[in-house]
């Protein structure tokens, strides 16, 4: 068995499972710990999976049978909720930056109808905002990543760097319970750092999902982002803000989904 091979078969366990550990991956496909390891190391960076301690579960963001749509439904009613909430945090004429991802695409949708100047890394806010004269879009360039529909990479982390934002929205894969932001991609982290170092406020916007969730690449510490916008429940909100993390709780009403 090739490794590619052995990938393959490791990520048709998973989707078989749910959940699978390394032991049982190194008996099943005869081979050591330390290469499972690397295998699960390997997926995760290609956001196929998140690892788990001893493990791996599957990362439903970027599940490779599921189309970038279908990801975008998913929690829609809660992610609209939180991108009115981004909404009041932005006034007519301020310069703003959209990362990619289904919430800051709603943030989109939002403000469509505001007078600003959107900078974003997304094809799909693109799409949105390029016929609204109310809007002045500068879409940074760099290398297409299909599976999140985003420009990344050293041209877009230098387009970025050349400008200044009142308030960038940033998406996450993951926060964990010490108030770390993640992403499932390294150089999608290194577009959010960019985009961090560019703005006056940084807001992160995710909803409960992503809460208590590790994903491969840390972007952000609880120092470097002003507010996180979230539908998280009062235990998760009060632990991110023992964390240091200032949190901004949207309440949810699960009836609409």
């Amino acid at each position: 068995m090739t490794s590619s091979e052995r990938r393959q078969a490791v990520l048709a366990i998973l989707k078989a499972r749910d959940s699978v550990r390394v032991a049982e991956l190194s008996t099943r496909l005869a081979v050591s710990d330390v290469t499972i390891r690397k295998d699960l190391a390997l997926l995760e960076e290609q956001g196929y999976l998140r690892r788990t301690h001893g493990g791996a579960v599957p990362a439903e963001r970027f599940d490779p049978n599921l189309s970038l749509p279908a990801r975008q439904a998913v929690n829609q009613e809660r992610k609209r909720r939180i991108a009115l909430c981004a909404r009041d945090l932005i006034s007519h004429g301020e310069t703003i930056f959209l990362d990619s991802g289904s919430t800051c695409t709603a943030i989109a949708e939002a403000v469509a109808d505001m007078e600003l100047r959107v900078v974003t890394n997304s094809l799909d806010t693109l799409t949105l905002l390029a016929e609204r004269p109310n809007i002045s879009l500068l879409v940074v360039g760099g290398s297409y990543r299909h599976d999140a529909g985003s420009f990344i990479g050293p041209w877009a982390e230098r387009s970025i760097g050349s400008v200044q934002f009142d308030h960038a929205f940033l998406g996450a894969t993951g926060i964990s319970a010490d108030g770390r932001f993640s992403s499932q991609n390294s150089l999608e982290s290194q577009v959010k750092t960019a985009a961090i170092t560019a703005a006056r406020t940084s807001i992160v916007v995710a909803d409960a999902s992503k809460i208590g969730v590790q994903a491969f690449s840390v972007f952000a510490g609880p120092e470097d982002i002003s507010t996180l916008i979230t539908d998280a429940d009062h235990a998760c909100c009060r632990a991110l803000e023992d964390a240091h993390v200032h949190v901004v709780r949207v309440d949810r009403d699960d009836t609409t989904e």
